[in-house]
């Protein structure tokens, strides 16, 4: 005869745990997919110059405020001051040009030549210098990114900017060099006119020349507190070096982390809410403006667990400046809907 089982209050528990736990992992990857932590930030404004640079003043204080368009720093630009003097000093001089002749106007074509091919010789010098530093940079970022360790080129883009500045400067001296070649060619004794278009050039030249310099007084591009000065009144500046660091008042972006064992569909222009680890309540709206495009290790203070490493995907989301949130902050980034799988 059959012995039919009953069940018994054991078994009951046991399916009972069964399911609570099944429910709470069913919760825990629900909640993981559709939200992840961050680190609220403000991208740093760094005032630095292309060329080698003197102190003249600095108008600011570490931790003073800054609003938009206040001074923060003067700077000279002893080459740029050389050229400068000697154009005015080119100008005044420019009425004796009227008496220029043909061996002037060959030695000038010399001079000319002689001056531009010195010219390039330093551009081109100075592009393979920084496309030799660029280069070394695209190594460092390659083997921290093999390391585990997000580095963005921002001083690549930096370089690669100065260098197109360089190859342009080439070609417009160049042209200005042709220029004024044809005229003192084409002049055949025509002193006046040659004096009246040399006088143009160097007007010209002078207003560009001025413009850098006006360039050379830093304003502040956007409100916020200087965070650190690195150089004093009188010391110089290298190119590209960091010369003061201006932080915002609020973050403006969030940089969150998705698990890499969840796959997302979060896309670039998708809806989230922020909120402050210590301050749920408060929501703050922000927008997915980011993607990354591999998995890469969290920050240490977003690991669960001690000396455990944690790897996600990262996510950049931008939020209004007007917010509660403290630089640096970490964050609870929710989404708006739930989407699980097939996401990349």
């Amino acid at each position: 005869m059959r012995r039919r089982l009953m069940p018994t209050p054991l078994s009951g528990l046991v399916w009972l745990g069964a399911l609570g736990a099944t429910a709470v992992l069913t919760w825990v990857f629900l909640r993981e997919a559709s939200e992840f932590r961050g680190v609220a930030e403000d991208a740093k404004q760094i005032v630095s110059s292309e060329v080698a640079v003197e102190i003249l003043s600095m108008d600011v204080q570490s931790g003073q405020e800054v609003g938009i368009g206040d001074t923060l720093v003067h700077l000279r630009s002893p080459e740029l001051a050389l050229r400068i003097a000697e154009i005015q000093h080119d100008i005044q001089n420019a009425s004796g040009d009227a008496n220029l002749n043909r061996a002037e106007s060959i030695r000038r074509i010399a001079e000319l030549r002689a001056g531009f091919q010195a010219r390039r010789a330093e551009y081109e010098g100075e592009i393979r210098t920084l496309e030799a530093q660029r280069s070394h940079n695209r190594d460092l970022i390659a083997g921290f990114r093999a390391m585990g360790m997000g580095s963005a080129d921002t001083l690549g883009a930096e370089i690669q900017d100065r260098i197109k500045a360089l190859r342009n400067q080439i070609q417009a001296e160049e042209a200005g060099m042709r220029s004024q070649i044809a005229l003192l060619e084409g002049s055949k004794g025509e002193s006046g006119r040659l004096a009246v278009s040399r006088n143009e050039a160097l007007a010209a030249e002078l207003t560009l020349l001025r413009e850098q310099e006006n360039r050379l007084v830093i304003l502040a591009t956007a409100a916020g507190v200087v965070d650190s000065i690195n150089y004093r009144p009188g010391e110089k500046a290298s190119p590209f070096a960091p010369i003061l660091t201006i932080s915002g008042h609020r973050p403006t972006i969030v940089r969150g982390y998705v698990h890499e064992r969840v796959r997302t569909t979060l896309a670039n222009g998708d809806s989230v809410v922020v909120r402050a680890v210590g301050m749920r309540t408060a929501k703050i709206p922000g927008v997915v403006v980011g993607l990354g495009s591999r998995i890469m290790e969290l920050p240490p203070r977003l690991w669960k667990v001690p000396n455990f490493p944690l790897w996600g995907r990262e996510v950049i989301i931008r939020i209004a400046p007007e917010n509660p949130l403290l630089q640096g902050e970490m964050v609870t980034v929710e989404r708006t809907g739930i989407h699980m799988g097939g996401g990349r």
